[in-house]
């Protein structure tokens, strides 16, 4: 499990630093640096909104073995937006984003009930990690 999740952070760290150094040679480099406190800051406004609560209750659900509702998916969600706004990188950036459209919220949260689902049906009752 750490083999392909150490992959997975490398290839995404060299994607954002490549991504980065794009936009910085069509934009200038504070231009950049600019815009990446810019997504910063609407992720810390989100993530205040609504944050950790949310995440927790997913937590809650998958330890009951319970489907949330719609309102906690949501929440998780856009919970989830805010982290990715706050970590710097154009990918992450346009991930967080897209999940701020209302328009595509709903695919983002019927991708975490699946993954609700999946975890409830191997009966692990963590997201990722276990404490």
């Amino acid at each position: 499990m750490t083999l392909p999740v150490t992959l997975c952070f490398a290839l995404g760290t060299a994607v954002e630093i490549l991504s980065l150094k794009w936009i910085s040679d069509h934009i200038s480099i504070l231009n950049t640096v600019n815009l990446i406190m810019l997504t910063f800051l609407i992720g810390v406004v989100v993530g205040r909104s609504w944050g950790k609560n949310f995440l927790e209750k997913m937590q809650w659900h998958l330890k009951s073995r319970t489907v949330p509702e719609e309102e906690v998916l949501n929440g998780a969600v856009m919970a989830v937006a805010s982290i990715l706004l706050i970590t710097p990188g154009v990918v992450t950036d346009t991930i967080g984003f897209l999940i701020l459209l209302p328009i595509f919220r709903g695919v983002f949260r019927d991708l975490a009930r699946s993954f609700v689902k999946k975890k409830i049906a191997n009966s692990e009752p963590h997201f990722f990690f276990p404490n």
